[in-house]
């Protein structure tokens, strides 16, 4: 009995440890089991991979792997595409705006002019045959300027030519008509009828429609306007000399005497007293720099008449505009064409200014038969207009980007109502087409103006090629 008793134990010790063995192989298929599922992608790969190589893998399986790729594959795109998004900024494109403003000589209405303008029309002097070959030019500039190198001081003063300028309120409509959008009036005959003539033409400025500089009509005003164009700020200043040559003791102004504070209303210097311009330039850039200005173009009425080149008082002065910042320079009085040049700031190397130091006259009654044996009477018949492309970058950078020069050339000729016409016609365009610009309407049209034109650009030398081809534009992306 007691054998029998062991044997037993024996048996129920054993089944024990089986039961427990066998709960351990469970636990640990389980275990196992879950941790395979965790890898589950990965080995799902290999075994594709494999399948791939041994084709010998089920529909359903082949389709679950085909599913699980295309999973991974979009996920791998989307990671790179974030990636650069993140890791590239794209620039802002460079971009610019743009403006043209013209820029033309005297316009000066003497008595032979008036003559034929009555003869077109008595009550309301016609002046626009004047303008005709050239209206399509100006018009075409976003902006046009002249200058207006006489009077409108009204007809009860009786109408006038030299010495003492007194036109027809008509020739502004012509004027305007012709596309000019500014006149320039601080030249040596803007006080012929003192100051109720000088008031006067302003007001005359005023209703035409025309924006003027280089007057006031009350002591203190600004001396210099800022026009926008096209988005861009442009200031204009516009001073005359006095032509007292710095005589200071009594101020005057063409030999005529200024009286009480009349001066006060004109934008005048003295060659004595160039320290005051410079001051008031000063103040003005200042004024400008704070109101925005892109770009400064000082208009300045000087040197010595019939003088095909200029004198040393036009250059000590346009080299101190230089340095004060001014961008453009642009001359007249003398009646003829001068020469251009581009001038370096002394303060400041890499501040530029085109200078041209007189555009001559666009049109009057100065020419090689009526001047007689006055030296170089034959320039006093051509003059030059100048178109300056102005661009503002996206960058803030502001450049003359282009200059165009356009010789003129005024075709005095007796017209069918016996008077004289004065046409302004573009050189090169009527040289290249007489009978369209009406050069063939008399013998000496077109030999006049090949002469004229070849005067010019021979005093013109190549000023202008050589600023175009220095200027460097930005890179537009």
């Amino acid at each position: 009995m007691k054998k029998r008793k062991k044997k037993n134990q024996y048996t129920n010790t054993l089944v024990f440890v089986c039961v427990v063995l066998v709960w351990a192989l469970v636990l640990g298929i389980v275990f196992l089991a879950d941790h395979l599922k965790d890898r589950a992608p990965d080995d799902t790969d290999k075994d594709k991979q494999s399948e791939s190589v041994s084709d010998s893998a089920s529909d359903s399986t082949s389709d679950t792997d085909e599913l699980s790729s295309d999973t991974d594959e979009n996920t791998d795109d989307t990671s790179e595409t974030d990636s650069t998004h993140t890791s590239v900024i794209e620039p802002d494109p460079v971009t610019y705006t743009e403006a043209t403003i013209l820029s033309a000589g005297d316009i000066i209405v003497h008595l032979s002019q008036l003559y034929y303008a009555e003869a077109v029309n008595k009550t309301t002097p016609d002046f626009t045959n004047t303008f005709k070959y050239i209206d399509d030019l100006v018009s075409a500039a976003d902006y046009a300027v002249v200058n207006f190198e006489t009077t409108c001081s009204g007809a009860e003063l009786g109408y006038s030519g030299y010495p003492s300028f007194n036109a027809p309120d008509s020739v502004l409509s012509a004027i305007k008509d012709a596309g000019f959008d500014m006149t320039l009036f601080a030249n040596n005959h803007c006080y012929d009828k003192n100051l109720a003539g000088l008031l006067r033409t302003q007001q005359m400025f005023g209703e035409y429609g025309l924006d003027y500089i280089g007057a006031k009509t009350e002591p203190g005003q600004d001396a210099y306007t800022v026009i926008e164009v096209n988005g861009i700020k442009i200031g204009m200043l516009n001073y005359a000399d006095d032509l007292s040559g710095g005589i200071t003791e009594t101020r005057y102004i063409n030999g005529k005497t200024i009286k009480g504070d009349d001066l006060d209303y004109m934008n005048l210097y003295n060659l004595s007293l160039l320290d005051e311009l410079y001051d008031e330039v000063e103040t003005i850039m200042a004024d400008m720099e704070a109101d925005g200005v892109d770009l400064v173009i000082a208009y300045m009425h000087w040197g010595y008449e019939y003088n095909v080149v200029h004198n040393r008082y036009q250059e000590k002065v346009a080299q101190e505009l230089t340095n004060l910042g001014v961008d453009v320079i642009i001359g007249g009085h003398p009646h003829v064409i001068q020469d251009a040049d581009t001038l370096t700031s002394e303060t400041d190397p890499d501040h530029k200014t085109l200078c041209f130091y007189s555009l001559g006259n666009l049109v009057s009654n100065q020419n090689r038969r009526t001047m007689g044996d006055t030296k170089n009477s034959t320039y006093t018949e051509g003059g030059l207009m100048v178109e300056l492309t102005v661009r503002k970058y996206s960058t803030g950078e502001v450049m003359v980007s282009e200059v165009e020069q356009i010789p003129t050339f005024v075709h005095r000729h007796k017209a069918s109502n016996g008077y004289y016409a004065h046409e302004i016609v573009p050189l090169e365009a009527a040289l290249a087409d007489p009978a369209a610009y009406g050069l063939t309407e008399s013998s000496f049209g077109k030999g006049d103006a090949q002469e004229v034109y070849d005067l010019e650009i021979e005093v013109l030398g190549d000023a202008v090629e050589a600023y175009n081809a220095s200027v460097v534009l930005p890179v537009i992306e």
